[in-house]
């Protein structure tokens, strides 16, 4: 286990984007397994097109920007410890976080097919307790990851974001399990 963190940790370090990005894709995934399987029991009828949106959000969206915001974050100009815990944490959780929720329920409905009404009446459902169950999860431990070596925080998070992420996916399908069961009165 050792030789393969050292392995991981070396990649990182040559590969920091591509690195976060693969974890990140694995990770997302992996939540969203979790959501479908151990959740919804889905069993045998797994959406495996949901999955692949939701990596394509993890991986190719969400990592990439989350590495340039904590290298961000890392250059506050604040050299007190604390203070400058503080300030990173107020920063990503009060300006970045709605954003990259904002992103993630545009970016879901969108590689769904739906149009931006759509998106709009996604997010006025789902943002608010989304943004409330966030703060609640990531305040307490962002306050602990900036203590984390910069190169291991995405990684920190993500192993936060399997269950995180199988809530968020759950709160994406929520409308689609809504317009589902109407899709099926209108039929009688």
């Amino acid at each position: 286990m050792a030789a393969l963190f050292g392995a991981y940790s070396s990649f990182l370090a040559r590969r920091p984007l591509v690195g976060g990005m693969a974890s990140s894709a694995v990770l997302f995934a992996t939540g969203d397994a979790v959501a479908q399987q151990l959740i919804e029991k889905k069993g045998s009828n797994h959406d495996f097109v949901r999955t692949a949106r939701i990596v394509i959000w993890g991986g190719g969206i969400f990592a990439p920007v989350v590495t340039v915001w904590f290298r961000t974050l890392e250059r506050l100009p604040i050299k007190s410890k604390w203070p400058a815990t503080f300030a990173r944490v107020g920063l990503d959780q009060f300006v970045f976080a709605p954003i990259v929720l904002s992103g993630f329920f545009t970016a879901m409905t969108l590689m769904e097919g739906k149009d931006m009404n759509a998106v709009k009446q996604k997010w006025s459902e789902a943002f608010v307790p989304t943004l409330k169950a966030n703060w609640s999860l990531f305040i307490p431990f962002q306050t602990l990851n900036m203590f984390i070596p910069l190169q291991y925080r995405l990684l920190a998070v993500n192993a936060v974001n399997i269950p995180w992420n199988a809530f968020l996916s759950l709160q994406n399908a929520k409308p689609k399990q809504v317009e589902k069961a109407e899709n099926e009165l209108k039929k009688d």
